[in-house]
């Protein structure tokens, strides 16, 4: 590592703690106003597009959840994770995004929760995999509670019948449900109360099939999520600024 790269790895690192810092006082205050307790949100760092030099900052700054959502950075980024075991935090991949039939059982190995979930034919494939394995999984069904067609995910209506698939494969381990906030139709965010009504839909949902855990909120809107209970949020820009 040269002298420049060595100073450009030590501002990442600084700017990190400091984002984290930021992010999770902001976790505290948006729970204490709502009446949650902020032990009940876990971070997930998504560093989908991020060098494998952010993992150790990262780690020191007591963040140990982090989210890939393509097949390739994802086995990059476990095996640097892989050469830091002595680390004082093990570090526990989260799968985000859209996933293939066939890249089911590289993911296994490498993942403990995966968050995608909602085909039928990728239950099965996943809890196959699983099995042949011998590596239990905890997953999240995703929800299309704005019922946006550029959004993958189930309808609210098929969660009994994917849960009931779900739960004949004893090592995938549903936790609870997954959803997307909607973009206007020309990329932007949608506005705060739109957003809001597809939180509370994923809260209705995981409140009737008693799933406890919403993962929901991404760093452009993750204080809103934690409004209408958001236990696991996914936030990647709010960090690497």
């Amino acid at each position: 590592m040269t002298t420049d790269d060595f100073s450009q790895h030590q501002a990442t690192a600084q700017s990190i703690a400091v984002n984290v810092e930021r992010v999770q006082a902001l976790i505290i205050e948006t729970c204490r106003h709502v009446g949650r307790d902020p032990q009940g949100v876990r971070l997930i760092a998504v560093t989908k597009e991020q060098i494998p030099a952010v993992i150790a900052p990262l780690r020191a700054a007591g963040i140990c959840d982090l989210g890939e959502n393509r097949l390739e950075h994802l086995t990059l980024m476990a095996e640097a994770a892989s050469l830091e075991a002595a680390a004082p935090l093990e570090t526990h991949f989260h799968y985000l995004g859209r996933i293939q039939g066939r890249q089911l059982a590289k993911i296994v190995p490498l993942c403990a929760t995966l968050h995608s979930l909602c085909d039928s034919d990728h239950i099965e494939r996943l809890g196959r995999a699983c099995e042949a394995q011998q590596r239990r999984m905890s997953v999240f069904l995703q929800v299309n509670t704005a019922n946006d067609d550029a959004k993958a995910g189930m309808l609210p209506t098929e969660i009994t019948e994917r849960l009931s698939l779900a739960q004949q494969f004893a090592f995938l381990n549903v936790v609870g449900l997954m959803t997307m906030a909607p973009l206007r139709s020309n990329g932007e965010q949608a506005d705060d109360d739109t957003v809001r009504r597809c939180f509370a839909a994923l809260r209705l949902c995981g409140e009737k099939h008693k799933l406890p855990r919403l993962s929901m909120g991404m760093s452009h809107d993750f204080l809103l999520a934690i409004a209408e209970g958001a236990t696991d949020l996914r936030i990647g820009t709010r960090l690497f600024i």
